[in-house]
């Protein structure tokens, strides 16, 4: 389903192609573990922003209805999430979002969009666990030189650990969010993070400013999973690095040669 609509007036999602994300990570399946691993995590990332789009564009939609249609937060609950019991969250949702001047057929829009938002949300879990899979079964390839194997081990670290950064930070926002927004406990998340406590409480400040809808328990345990796997990665290019370098200077390379080859 992609999100853009004939006749429908400045519409949030008119740039949301689900078609087109989910045709990205087909072929990133297809290019196979060594290829595919790091983009995976790119894919991944794209259907993230777009899944974005989607629950402000659905915030913005409960927030109206909320506002100007007299629709109560059990009301929206049961199109939100399932059931009208879980009440507190989508006024959460409701009270936090701005809602548009107006919005044309609003109880319609509602539902396209959570529809849209939890389509996009199960490719997200599909392209998460393709790039934990990809990541735990690339091979490391190797230039036969073993100077060049050195750069190519330390280029990988630090490839890796700046994806490892990236995804850290991303899954402590998601769980400082649940603490700051839904009332979860800090070690609780943090277990399920498997993240330091003060690395998730660090992250406090900028989920304030953070939408509840981004507080999402799936999306810490997956990203945990690909920060895990990533770091399995860089340790393995780190051994590939250090078996290299001893090698070299086995072999009576230069050890200053070798030292700027590595980052040392």
């Amino acid at each position: 389903m992609d999100a853009t609509r004939a006749g429908v007036g400045s519409d949030p999602l008119a740039h949301v192609n689900v078609s087109r994300l989910r045709s990205d990570l087909r072929a990133v399946q297809a290019l196979g573990t060594t290829s595919g691993a790091m983009r995976a995590c790119t894919v991944s990332a794209d259907i993230r922003q777009a899944y974005g789009t989607a629950l402000r564009a659905r915030d913005e939609a409960a927030a109206y209805l909320h506002g100007n249609r007299d629709w109560t937060t059990e009301d929206l609950a049961e199109v939100i999430c399932g059931h009208r019991a879980d009440e507190r969250r989508v006024r959460l949702i409701a009270e936090w979002s701005t809602a548009p001047q107006h919005l044309y057929d609003a109880g319609h829009e509602l539902l396209h969009r959570q529809q849209l938002a939890n389509e996009l949300r199960d490719l997200l879990s599909e392209a998460r666990a393709t790039a934990v899979r990809h990541l735990r079964e690339a091979e490391l390839v190797l230039p036969v030189d073993p100077l060049a194997q050195v750069l190519k081990a330390t280029d990988m670290v630090r490839f890796t650990s700046y994806h490892l950064d990236v995804v850290a930070a991303n899954r402590n926002l998601y769980a400082a969010n649940l603490v700051v927004h839904h009332e979860w406990e800090l070690d609780e998340i943090a277990e399920l993070a498997d993240a330091e406590p003060d690395a998730i409480e660090s992250a406090f400040e900028a989920a304030r400013t953070n939408p509840p809808s981004d507080a999402d328990s799936r999306s810490v345990r997956e990203l945990a999973a690909i920060a895990a796997a990533i770091a399995a990665r860089r340790r393995h290019w780190e051994s590939a690095r250090q078996e290299a370098v001893a090698e070299c200077l086995a072999a009576g390379v230069d050890p200053e040669l070798v030292a700027a080859h590595s980052g040392g």
